[in-house]
C-alpha cells in the first residue's frame, strides 16, 4: 500500500512539473498577430511534442493562418480545442514567472495553460480513443480562419467539442454551456455641411446620429449580471474638421444577443427608426448546448471527482460557437486564472492540475 501511494505521489508530481513546464514554454512564444515567425516556432514546438501522434496542418486558402490537429483517427468523436494566439503585451510578459502558486505571463490564463493540459491529455490516451485536439492561431480575432473554416468545410464532424478557455470568476470550476451571439452593426446618418461658425445653415449628421443611437439603446436592457441582449457603441466617426458641420456620420455597434432579444427582432426594430441607415456587417451564432447531453453529464461527473462544479453561461464568446453553428454539442471549461489581457495575467497551478485530471479521465473513458 505504501509503495503504491508513493508511486501515485511521484506520478502526480511529474504531471504537475510537466504541466508547468509546458505552460511556461508556450508562454515564451510571442504569438501575437503579425509575428509570423513566433507562430511558426510555437507550432514547431507543438509538432515536436506530438512526434508520435498523427498530425494534420491546415492553412486558410486566402490568409496566412495555420491550424494544427492531432487526432487518434480521421473523424474523432470528441474534439478538444485550444488557441496559441494571444493579445499583445510588453516583452517581459513573455518571460513566465512562478510565484505564490501561480504562473504569471501573457497567455498564462488565456489560454496556454489550458492548451498545455489538453496537450498532455492527448498524449496519454488509451489506444481505442476517438479524440482530436484542434490548435488554432486566430481565436483572439474571431476564429474565422481556424475553427469556423474547418467546421464549415466539414473537415471534422465530432459529436462533442470542448475548449479550455479559462475560468475567471468565483472559486468553483464551471462548465459553460451558453454564450451570447454577436452582431456587428454599422449605423449612419446624413446631414448638410456648413461652416462651424454658422451651424444653423447646415444639419449636423453627428448630432442626428447620436439621437438615433439613443433610440437604438432604448430597445436594450443593459444590466449588470443579467442575461439580456446588450449594445455597445464601439466607435463614432464624423466627416470633416472641427470647424465644419459634418454631413455624414457613422457608428459601429457591438451587439451581444440572447434569445430574449434575438437578431430578427433587433433588425426589425432598427428598421422602425426613421432616417436611420444601418448595415449588419457580421452575425455570429450563440453557443447553446443542452445540459442534459450525455457527454456534458459525463464531463460533470468526472469534474465532481476533483472539484466543486456547476453549469454557467457567459456573456463573452469563444470558438465553440463555430461548432454549435454546425449542430455540435460544445462547452467551455478551463483552469482558473485572472487579469486576462492585463499586465498581471496569471493561472493557478492547482487549478491546472485539477483541470488536467478532469480532461484526462473524460477523454480516456475512465
Amino acid at each position: 500500500m505504501k509503495s503504491n501511494r508513493l508511486q501515485r505521489n511521484q506520478n502526480e508530481s511529474e504531471t504537475r512539473e510537466e504541466l508547468v513546464s509546458l505552460t511556461k514554454e508556450l508562454i515564451s512564444f510571442r504569438t501575437v498577430r503579425g509575428d509570423q515567425k513566433e507562430f511558426e516556432d510555437a507550432f514547431s514546438y507543438i509538432i515536436n511534442y506530438f512526434s508520435d501522434t498523427e498530425l494534420e496542418i491546415f492553412e486558410h486558402e486566402k490568409e496566412d493562418f495555420k491550424t494544427l490537429v492531432a487526432a487518434t483517427d480521421e473523424d474523432p468523436e470528441i474534439m478538444l480545442h485550444g488557441h496559441v494566439d494571444v493579445v499583445d503585451a510588453d516583452e517581459e510578459m513573455f518571460e513566465p514567472i512562478e510565484k505564490d502558486g501561480r504562473i504569471y505571463g501573457r497567455g498564462s490564463a488565456d489560454m496556454k495553460s489550458g492548451l498545455a493540459c489538453l496537450m498532455k491529455a492527448m498524449k496519454n490516451l488509451p489506444e481505442d480513443s476517438s479524440v482530436g485536439l484542434m490548435i488554432v492561431s486566430d481565436e483572439e480575432i474571431g476564429g474565422f480562419r481556424g475553427a469556423q473554416y474547418l467546421m464549415q468545410k466539414g473537415v471534422y464532424n465530432p459529436d462533442f467539442a470542448l475548449s479550455a478557455e479559462p475560468r475567471t470568476q468565483g472559486e468553483q470550476m464551471e462548465i459553460v454551456t451558453d454564450q451570447k451571439g454577436i452582431m456587428r452593426i454599422v449605423i449612419s446618418a446624413e446631414g448638410e455641411g456648413a461652416h462651424g461658425s454658422r451651424p444653423w445653415e447646415g444639419e449636423n449628421a453627428a448630432e442626428k446620429l447620436w439621437e438615433k443611437f439613443e433610440e437604438v439603446k432604448e430597445n436594450f436592457r443593459i444590466e449588470k449580471d443579467s442575461w439580456n441582449s446588450t449594445v455597445n457603441l464601439g466607435y463614432f466617426n464624423a466627416d470633416g474638421a472641427m470647424n465644419v458641420v459634418p454631413d455624414y456620420a457613422e457608428a459601429g455597434l457591438d451587439v451581444r444577443y440572447t434569445e430574449e432579444y434575438p437578431p430578427e427582432e433587433i433588425v426589425a426594430d432598427l428598421k422602425q427608426i426613421e432616417d436611420l441607415d444601418f448595415e449588419v456587417e457580421a452575425k455570429d451564432p450563440a453557443l447553446k448546448t443542452s445540459r442534459e447531453n450525455e457527454k456534458v453529464q459525463r464531463l460533470k461527473k468526472k469534474a465532481e471527482n476533483h472539484s466543486e462544479i456547476d453549469f454557467s453561461r457567459e456573456k463573452g464568446a469563444s470558438d465553440m460557437r463555430h461548432f454549435s453553428q454546425q449542430g455540435i454539442a460544445a462547452v467551455v471549461i478551463g483552469p482558473k486564472g485572472g487579469n486576462i489581457h492585463g499586465q498581471d495575467e496569471y493561472v493557478e497551478k492547482e487549478s491546472m492540475e485539477k483541470f488536467y485530471k478532469i480532461i484526462h479521465e473524460f477523454v480516456s473513458g475512465e
